[in-house]
């Protein structure tokens, strides 16, 4: 083969890398920004978490490295095709709910993107903002459809942003909405609030659910207990969620939104540090406390 030939050959191969990038950016659509969450080369924390999942399930066998490589992305091949989801082998949304992995608080990276498809309280917040600044009108529900993609649009037009309906870190930005370490911190203490108000009141009414969590989050200002959610949480002998292991299983939609409620200043309790169900209590040192209020089963006392 000749010079001449293989300078040809590598323009040529070139030229179509340039027109198949140039096609991809083109017609992305918002669905493939928010599917194409983790995929080959991702790393950390929550690509740890696939894999510790997908090897106690049995669909991964190599090392828990954060790193999605070859092992991994066949692995979540597999657990789609046994759990009727698109099989691509990318953990976006629809797979990583199906793991019991919490998208929201999954990713703190700055370059986070929100778009079709994304669920969780980054985007109630983003619907939130925009509805109280007349771009949206619809349903403050954390589900990013139609709706919160046109409104975000509009931002966008009237904010000097490239206007594609995707919310990445300069509309993020531009809503206040925080993209780093903070925003991070922030999905934690929802999930972990969430985590521990299903673990001890799933079932009980909603004012109920927020009521634990409001109780929790008064500790947290109390002199006598640890001064953040964690510390509350974990505090021994504090909640029987985490004596029996409840504190880990995966919160739901209400669970959420009982912590985001409670967090935002909402607290039916008046105050209260502590609750119990008297059907079931075994302590009699906390009946010597006054009872408040009761909501449900439980009561809540000062």
């Amino acid at each position: 083969m000749n010079t001449r030939r293989v300078i040809l050959i590598v323009l040529f191969f070139i030229m179509m890398l340039s027109t198949g990038a140039a096609f991809f950016t083109e017609y992305i659509t918002p669905d493939a920004v928010e599917a194409a969450t983790y995929t080959w080369g991702s790393e950390g924390s929550t690509v740890r978490e696939i894999q510790t999942k997908l090897k106690q399930w049995g669909y991964y066998n190599g090392t828990v490295d954060g790193k999605y490589g070859y092992q991994t992305w066949l692995a979540v091949r597999k657990f789609q095709e046994k759990n009727g989801i698109k099989v691509d082998g990318i953990a976006g949304p629809a797979t990583l709910s199906k793991i019991g992995i919490n998208t929201e608080g999954g990713s703190t990276a700055s370059n986070t993107v929100y778009s079709w498809g994304a669920r969780g309280e980054t985007v109630r917040e983003i619907q939130r903002r925009l509805k109280n600044w007349g771009y949206y009108d619809g349903s403050v529900d954390g589900v990013y459809g139609y709706g919160t993609w046109a409104a975000v649009k509009k931002f966008q037009q009237k904010n000097g942003l490239k206007a594609d309906g995707v919310t990445g870190t300069s509309t993020l930005q531009a809503l206040g909405i925080a993209t780093g370490s903070t925003q991070g911190s922030d999905s934690r203490n929802v999930y972990l609030l969430a985590a521990a108000i299903y673990g001890e009141s799933r079932g009980e009414p909603y004012t109920g659910q927020v009521a634990v969590g409001a109780v929790i989050l008064n500790r947290v200002r109390h002199s006598s207990f640890p001064n953040t959610i964690a510390g509350v949480i974990y505090q021994p002998g504090a909640f029987d969620a985490v004596k029996d292991g409840q504190i880990n299983l995966t919160p739901n939609e209400t669970a959420y939104k009982a912590a985001r409620d409670a967090l935002n200043g909402w607290d039916p309790t008046g105050g209260c540090i502590y609750y119990w169900n008297p059907a079931t209590a075994t302590s009699k040192w906390v009946w010597s406390r006054p009872i408040i209020t009761q909501i449900g089963k439980h009561v809540f006392a000062k």
